[in-house]
């Protein structure tokens, strides 16, 4: 067993500039994470890494088969992997992982190697780092075309109408639900919708404040406008929700409306949110 395994992660932010025309394209976003590992075992942890990030990158995906894997070797003759996803103008990595050996530790401290050992069994060696870095900028992109979905609008009559939902998985949309309120006394629906965001925001559900807006839409766009936002829920706050307590609940996937009591919404809430979180 290695003892000296080193799991870490860093996010950087830095320019991109293009070699040929030295101009500056933009900033990228980039994960990085260092595993230290004996020798004798890199090849063996570098495939597990290769199947442990493949298999999260598809988990959250609408269509998993659009992120594979290739192999490769660098000028070095150094083993490594690229994950790709399949845009609609071709495939781009998105993440590599590569065997860096022991270059990179021999580079940063020369001349003492003992600051290097670890022991492997009852020899001491100098470990060997496996590198994964991803570009988060296009990681992301990434799970946005395989979100967007063109769904039929039941909504509408009209046999070519489409609605485009942004169907982020569970755990990937930043917004859980929208409080938003009906046809009634828009001052005390907007309280109870005060009440009821205080209340899932304190329980770590996410939620956009629709009631906030002035601007009058109809249920049709307010709908759409949730389902490109990727929002899990929409929750309507109607005159009969002052008299009963019961409101409308409905869902960015199914489009199904249910009538739900103000008092079991926050865990019927949270126990979706967990649920997704454990797939």
């Amino acid at each position: 067993r290695v003892a000296w395994l080193r799991l870490e992660y860093v996010f950087t932010l830095f320019p991109k500039v293009n070699s040929t025309t030295k101009t500056l394209e933009g900033e990228r976003t980039t994960s990085l994470l260092a595993w230290f590992s004996s020798p004798r075992t890199a090849g063996q942890w570098l495939d597990y890494w290769l199947r442990q990030r493949l298999q999260w990158w598809r988990k959250f995906a609408v269509g998993p088969s659009n992120f594979s894997s290739s192999d490769f070797q660098d000028e070095e003759g150094r083993r490594g992997f690229n994950l790709s996803y399949r845009f609609p103008w071709g495939t781009e990595t998105i993440e590599t992982l590569k065997n860096l050996g022991d270059t990179e530790l021999l580079l940063m401290y020369p001349g003492d190697n003992s600051k290097l050992l670890g022991r492997d069994g009852r020899k001491n060696v100098i470990p060997h780092v496996l590198s994964v870095s991803g570009n988060l900028d296009r990681g992301a992109l990434a799970y946005l075309f395989d979100s967007l979905q063109l769904a039929e609008n039941p909504l509408t009559k009209k046999k070519d109408s489409q609605r485009k939902v942004l169907k982020l998985h569970p755990c990937l949309a930043p917004l859980k639900v929208a409080l938003d309120v009906g046809k009634g006394p828009t001052t005390e629906m907007r309280q109870v919708c005060q009440g009821l965001f205080n209340e899932l925001s304190e329980n770590k559900i996410s939620v956009w404040p629709g009631y906030l807006e002035t601007v009058h839409v109809s249920l049709e766009q307010l709908y759409s406008k949730y389902d490109e936002m990727s929002v899990l829920f929409t929750v309507l706050i109607t005159d009969a929700t002052l008299e009963n307590g019961v409101v409308q609940l409905r869902s960015r996937d199914t489009t199904m409306k249910e009538m739900m009591h103000i008092s079991r919404l926050k865990d019927f809430l949270s126990k979706y949110v967990t649920a997704a979180k454990n797939v």
